[in-house]
């Protein structure tokens, strides 16, 4: 069976691991410093801050945004839940932006349509890799005074306008969990365009400033922060995968292209893509009409596929929450399955694929 996710392992992650273990020194020190550093220099932004998993980075980024009780954040129901949670944890109002269902993006039109006098913030999700409408996106906010927050746990690697997704909006959230392009076992990373990277990496350790020359007892706590830091053992990880990151996107985006070009089936539509952007295809969405169909069909054939992600506001969770103007949500979730793209695809296998969608009657 091909699958849908794998993990990539180096074969030195155990011999670096012990290293780390033997060292004593297990929480956050000198091999989240060099990862931080060299992630940064991946995205190209020096203010790239190391966090304990993408849900951590986008609980900062709606502290820091004024997210708090009495508020609102517009944000898109077609994501992981990791998205939308802190927004309800915090005391906040979700305000549901529908999505365009060509792309599975957060839809400009219907945000301006949800702006109020209570809107602190809009967060979007890169669905499947696809950039969102980031300039647009972008104005809407500046008009009403607003941050914007990307989700960018899909979207590894992909560009908009030329530039690496982490160089664009008020603040980017990078997710490292096991699945993900990159991996650290769990981890993540907040990018910040404002200028406030000295803030982020003394709220990720409670307040307190690590690199502070004196004892860390010696330290007033001005604002109070949280537990957020990654720990050596999963920089270490993380710092074994750097090598391979170029390698492993590159993969991703290239296998997405070759579906691109090459799916011909009537009954199968692939996502649209603009020409301004790079899709660093951390999963592949189509959209059929017989979902179950095709699924039971690929599975046949040796070929995993699944929808990965529901829809948030179907939650009971988010209950509270809820709204009747998210048409293209409902097409885009009626018809959404994603099928095997990452680095372990090879060339014969993605042939393979292609030849089985092409060759599916739609019954």
């Amino acid at each position: 069976m091909i699958p849908l996710f794998k993990v990539h392992t180096p074969d030195n992650v155990g011999q670096e691991l012990q290293k780390v273990f033997d060292s004593g020194f297990i929480s956050e020190g000198e091999q989240s410093d060099k990862f931080e550093q060299q992630f940064s220099n991946y995205i190209g932004n020096k203010d790239t801050c190391l966090v304990n998993s993408c849900t951590s980075a986008l609980t900062l980024s709606y502290d820091l945004s004024g997210v708090g009780p009495g508020k609102e954040v517009i944000s898109t129901p077609m994501t992981c839940m990791a998205t939308n949670e802190p927004i309800q944890t915090m005391g906040a109002k979700i305000v549901w932006a529908d999505i365009d269902p060509t792309t599975g993006n957060i839809d400009p039109e219907s945000v301006k349509k949800k702006i109020s006098k209570n809107t602190a913030a809009i967060v979007g999700v890169h669905w499947s890799g696809i950039p969102f409408e980031i300039d647009t996106i972008n104005q809407i906010a500046k008009e009403n005074d607003i941050r914007v927050i990307e989700d960018a746990a899909h979207a590894l690697g992909s560009r908009y306008n030329g530039k690496l997704i982490g160089n664009h909006s008020d603040y980017v959230c990078f997710s490292f969990q096991a699945i993900k392009h990159l991996t650290t076992g769990d981890g993540g990373a907040l990018v910040t365009n404002v200028g406030d990277a000295g803030l982020i990496r003394k709220l990720r350790w409670f307040g307190l400033d690590r690199k502070y020359k004196g004892s860390k007892w010696e330290q007033d706590i001005k604002r109070s922060g949280y537990k957020f830091h990654m720990n050596n053992i999963n920089a270490t990880v993380g710092l074994c995968q750097m090598p391979y990151v170029n390698k492993i996107v590159n993969a991703h985006i290239e296998n997405g292209k070759f579906y691109d070009e090459n799916i011909n089936n009537k009954k199968i539509i692939v996502l649209k893509k603009s020409d301004n952007i790079v899709s660093s295809s951390w999963i592949y969405s189509i959209l059929v009409k017989n979902r179950e169909s095709l699924k039971n069909y690929l599975a046949k054939h040796g070929i995993s596929s699944d929808v990965v992600h529901v829809r948030n506001d179907k939650y009971s969770v988010f209950s509270k929450f809820q709204s009747n103007d998210l048409k293209g949500c409902d097409e885009f979730c009626s018809k959404l399955l994603n099928i095997p793209v990452g680095w372990w695809v090879s060339k014969s296998e993605r042939e393979y694929i292609v030849s089985v969608l092409n060759e599916w009657s739609g019954d």
